[in-house]
């Protein structure tokens, strides 16, 4: 009997912690927009002493935006100077001071996440903001850098660096003042339909979860142990006849597990092919690019292109956008990819594309391929078309390698969407030493 109470207390205990938990978790804990950073930063720095600073713009998720952390980095001395943090509102193109922070540039600890408190902003969901990073009065000491990711993206946001806009975004996280319940209701769940982001919905949801949370606590305390108990034999029955009956397996079965584990063992030591390979679409983070376009992300994105029934990764580049890697080019360097105009643009009115490769080297430039693509009026041009590119003259040196598009005759690109699928530099395995490496810029 006695036992029994201690269990009863002991269940009492480890669930009203764990709902104690939730309550604050759901209801107490603030929640803005998604972090960027955390857990993901990988070394990478830009430079907030640069004269036109860092500037991020973002869609908030959430009410009550009372402030944001960034991740200072230094390398160096101690920092002199002030960070200046604005937060701006942005409506279309035109930006609205809402606040300044100066902040004294001694409180700043490299890697360490460094929170900039606002005035809250009570109704602040749905409208898009713009955060500027300064670091000023630097004199002769280290300019302060902000940690960035290479592919996060946040929705309806845009970096700039110095006035240029970058592919992935500052590491940011705003704060408010709204309980994370309400952020997952509104953010994490706004692609389902609207039942399941229903009040009614969630509630039913938590009800079950802590239903069978509260089940595992009094099985783990052993309040359920008798219960448990007094069915062991039946459940351990079925247990034992399954182990019988695995001793007793038919030859045929055996041997069927027997090939099943060869093949496995001998796929794992098949040769893994003939050349090495790097995926210039991976390497899209750390490619400079530019565009006529307002929007580097309307211009630039990575989608599924459908050729000959076959699927390709492949890189929409609308014109005039132009993108750039610096690539390390090991030995039998081959370049490889394929040029076309997006499939749903073939019967569409269009004066057609121009699609052109450069290689750029020791200030001089080679054109490797320049196509003008014509599918309304070429049949031929209803396809894609493979290019393959040596890239052994640059063996053992740093190329830019450049692919650009631009629209064809009077510059209209109306109906234009040109794709280069699949871009990757292949190199063989036996022709050691080198490997192909982007550099970031």
């Amino acid at each position: 009997m006695r036992s029994s109470s201690r269990a009863r207390a002991a269940f009492l205990l480890l669930y009203g912690a764990l709902l104690a938990w939730q309550v604050d978790r759901w209801c107490f804990t603030p929640h803005g927009i998604v972090s960027t950073w955390a857990g993901r930063h990988d070394g990478r720095t830009v430079s907030a002493g640069a004269p036109g600073g860092v500037s991020q713009t973002f869609e908030m998720g959430a009410d009550g935006l009372d402030g944001v952390w960034i991740r200072p980095l230094v390398v160096g001395g101690p920092p002199r100077g002030e960070l200046v943090v604005d937060l701006l509102q942005a409506r279309g193109e035109s930006r609205q001071r809402l606040l300044r922070v100066a902040i004294p540039a001694t409180r700043v600890s490299s890697g360490v996440a460094l929170h900039v408190p606002f005035r809250p902003i009570r109704a602040s969901r749905g409208h898009r903001y713009q955060v500027d990073v300064r670091h000023v009065h630097m004199a002769d000491g280290p300019a302060i850098g902000l940690a960035v990711t290479r592919d996060d993206v946040v929705r309806a946001g845009r970096l700039f660096v110095d006035g240029r806009e970058q592919w992935g975004d500052l590491v940011f996280e705003t704060t408010t003042r709204r309980a994370t319940l309400t952020y997952w209701l509104h953010e994490v769940l706004r692609p389902w339909p609207a039942w399941v982001r229903a009040w009614p919905t969630i509630a039913v949801a938590l009800a079950i979860f802590n239903a069978v949370l509260a089940w595992a606590c009094a099985l783990a305390v052993g309040v359920l142990g008798p219960a448990a108990d007094a069915q062991a034999p039946a459940d351990v029955a079925p247990l034992q006849a399954g182990v019988s009956s695995c001793a007793t397996a038919p030859p045929a079965a055996r041997v069927s597990v027997w090939l099943i584990v060869i093949t496995g063992v001998l796929l794992t030591t098949l040769p893994i092919g003939r050349y090495q390979s790097l995926d210039l679409i991976d390497a899209l983070p750390d490619a400079h690019i530019e565009t006529s376009w307002s929007s580097l992300h309307g211009a630039i994105s990575v989608e599924p292109a459908l050729f000959a029934w076959r699927i390709h990764r492949a890189i929409v580049a609308l014109p005039t956008s132009t993108i750039r890697w610096e690539v390390d080019v090991p030995r039998g360097a081959v370049l490889r990819l394929g040029a076309a105009m997006r499939a749903d643009m073939w019967d569409r009115q269009s004066d057609g594309i121009q699609m052109r490769v450069y290689v750029d080297h020791a200030g001089g430039r080679t054109t490797a391929a320049d196509l003008t693509l014509f599918p309304l009026g070429v049949p031929e041009h209803r396809g894609l078309v493979p290019l393959e590119i040596p890239l052994q003259p640059w063996a053992g040196q740093r190329i830019v390698i450049v692919l650009e598009t631009t629209p064809e005759r009077w510059g209209n690109a109306v109906n234009d969407v040109p794709v280069w699928t699949e871009p990757r530099i292949e190199w063989s395995r036996a022709l050691p030493p080198g490997a192909a490496r982007v550099v970031w810029p």
